[in-house]
């Protein structure tokens, strides 16, 4: 989603754990008879509802319980979001990430999980979109109020397109996309990229204090991959232009 600000982007993008979220979202009371225990399954939701803020993800130790309260109708669904959280949590490559964010099974799987919890524990799926675009758009605004307010004459402030990579309402990393101007990547450009990943490494490991992946391209060239707060804004190995 386009900032309002015209001199940088930031370009919300929702993951899957939005299926994760619905796991601490209740509205009312659960009911009904089936196989595994559905008031307890719903009843653990409900006493969750503190974990999805501001945490997206519920603990796995929650979820492999979820899974033995869960009703066979849904139960292959609640394995498939644990272990898709499980993924997400150990990736360190953005790009890996995206990749697990919209694989379909997993996007199957909360449309499922969404539906199920609906019908049967009464949640509402708008409370929980509700949630996730205001969290998110609370981050996003600080962040734009943030590079504004402390790089307006970079090099980079009024072309650099920034995305915070969201895991539901948790920031698992930012990504600053820097425009291929010349074509040919040169050291000025290098050095604008570390720039903005000093930037933006500010923001996310000491003001947020939050790990996360940090990556800067230009055009087709990933010029700085940080994988967390133990690195550093280092470029990768690049040929530079003349």
């Amino acid at each position: 989603m386009a900032a309002k600000n015209p001199r940088f982007t930031i370009r919300r993008i929702l993951t899957v754990s939005v299926a994760v979220i619905l796991l601490s979202m209740i509205v009312a009371s659960c009911g009904g008879k089936s196989d595994g225990d559905i008031d307890a399954y719903c009843d653990l939701i409900s006493k969750n509802l503190d974990l999805g803020i501001p945490d997206t993800n519920l603990p796995i130790k929650e979820l492999d319980l979820l899974i033995t309260l869960a009703p066979s109708e849904v139960r292959k669904v609640v394995t498939k979001i644990r272990n898709t959280s499980a993924d997400i949590a150990e990736i360190t490559d953005l790009d890996q990430l995206f990749a697990a964010t919209f694989d379909p099974e997993a996007l199957n799987a909360q449309n499922s999980f969404q539906a199920f919890n609906t019908r049967n524990c009464e949640i509402s799926s708008q409370v929980v979109e509700n949630l996730v675009i205001t969290t998110q758009n609370a981050f996003q605004a600080e962040l734009e109020n943030f590079l504004s307010t402390n790089y307006p004459e970079t090099d980079w402030n009024e072309k650099a397109e920034i995305s915070i990579i969201f895991n539901g309402i948790e920031i698992s990393g930012l990504e600053g996309f820097l425009p291929d101007e010349n074509k040919i990547l040169d050291q000025k450009e290098i050095n604008t990229a570390e720039s903005l990943c000093q930037a933006l490494s500010l923001w996310l490991y000491a003001v947020q204090e939050q790990d996360g992946m940090i990556l800067v391209t230009s055009g087709e060239n990933r010029i700085i991959d940080r994988k967390s707060a133990n690195a550093s804004c280092q470029p990768n190995e690049i040929v530079v232009g003349d």
